[in-house]
């Protein structure tokens, strides 16, 4: 009976309860883009899907082709600096609201499912430093304790505690040092040795005498503690002239080479190892700087050649063009879109060619 009538006055309540949801919209999730704006790109989305899916398109929706794909991408930029913004100030909920929102609106952009992922990864591994952190503040906390049950010992004697008081607070020793263990090596798989090296340690007095009983456990504590000891220790500075310089003047040497000779392909590889092995090198920059430029001017004649080739009618031959450009850049929008509408097209002509009875 007491249960109808919590549901009648359920019922006779719910259209006096503001109308709210705890799931964000659309809107609050990117608030900080006007609605018209989102409306805009919405529109903007369509249409460049409308016009990609033309068998044959006009240089002048080409064109429009074009810009489309420009203002999109500035969009993403946007959404991409907004959540970036957000990160910095320490907002991560906002920032894969945001993100999660411009997904919604474009479910195929590349970029930004590129950057969201990137963000969880960012996220969980601030995530798991902060759960450390926390874990960590519990063990010195107990430590503390310790303590100070040690100092009432002196002043009251050894059965201050009862037995089962005693029981409790070693089973919250050995429950905090057992998570302190699992967090440093997760800490150590992902190179954060500074911390590894302090949950270790406090893990270590919070295990006390139990780790004189267990051999094994002492062990593994003792190799993890070590290794992140190792990586801790300053490194010794090699002198100018070593080894290591010399590697790094050839790398800079074979990237100049490579660049000189148009070798886009071999420039990046050369430049992906000195950024590897010599993140600051005083030439990696400039070399960056220069390669950058080569590609951008590369692709664009490319995508011009192409162009040109297309509407010549020499599609075959403007795909080759494409796809060649896109070695050197393989997420570039404009050039999948030109090769995707361009196979379309001659998957058209070579149906139309087929012979009658061949036609599906």
């Amino acid at each position: 009976m007491c249960d109808r009538r919590l549901a009648l006055l359920w019922f006779l309540l719910l259209p006096l309860l503001p109308a709210c949801s705890l799931i964000p919209t659309q809107q609050q999730a990117l608030e900080d883009f006007p609605a018209d704006a989102l409306q805009q790109v919405r529109q903007q989305s369509a249409e460049l899907g409308r016009l990609q899916n033309l068998a044959t398109a006009t240089p002048a929706q080409q064109q429009q082709i074009k810009q489309l794909h420009s203002s999109l991408r500035q969009f993403e930029r946007n959404v991409i600096h907004t959540a970036s913004r957000l990160e910095k100030q320490d907002d991560w909920h906002g920032a894969e609201r945001v993100l999660q929102g411009a997904k919604d609106i474009l479910p195929q952009s590349q970029a930004l499912y590129s950057a969201h992922q990137q963000f969880s990864e960012r996220r969980q591994l601030h995530e798991e430093r902060v759960r450390m952190e926390l874990a960590i503040h519990r063990g010195e906390q107990l430590l503390k304790d310790a303590e100070t049950y040690q100092r009432l010992q002196q002043l009251k004697g050894p059965d201050v505690l009862t037995w089962l008081e005693l029981q409790n607070f070693h089973r919250k020793c050995r429950g905090s040092a057992q998570a302190l263990q699992q967090h440093a090596q997760q800490a150590l798989q992902r190179e954060d040795y500074t911390l590894a090296q302090r949950g270790l340690k406090i893990a270590r007095r919070l295990y006390g005498s139990d780790l004189l009983q267990d051999e094994n456990q002492r062990e593994k504590i003792d190799q993890d503690l070590a290794l992140a000891n190792r990586q801790l220790r300053p490194t010794k500075r090699h002198p100018a002239g070593d080894s290591q310089k010399k590697d790094n003047q050839i790398l800079v040497a074979e990237v100049q080479q490579a660049l000189d000779a148009g070798d886009l392909l071999g420039a990046r590889h050369h430049l992906n190892r000195l950024q590897q092995e010599s993140p600051q090198d005083p030439l990696l920059l400039p070399l960056q700087s220069q390669f950058r430029t080569q590609l951008d001017a590369r692709l664009e004649a490319a995508i011009k050649r192409g162009n040109d080739l297309y509407s010549e009618g020499k599609i075959e031959r403007a795909v080759e063009i494409w796809r060649e450009a896109k070695a050197l850049d393989p997420e570039n929008v404009e050039l999948l879109t030109n090769i995707a509408r361009a196979e379309k097209v001659l998957e058209n002509l070579k149906a139309l060619s087929a012979p009658t009875g061949a036609r599906p």
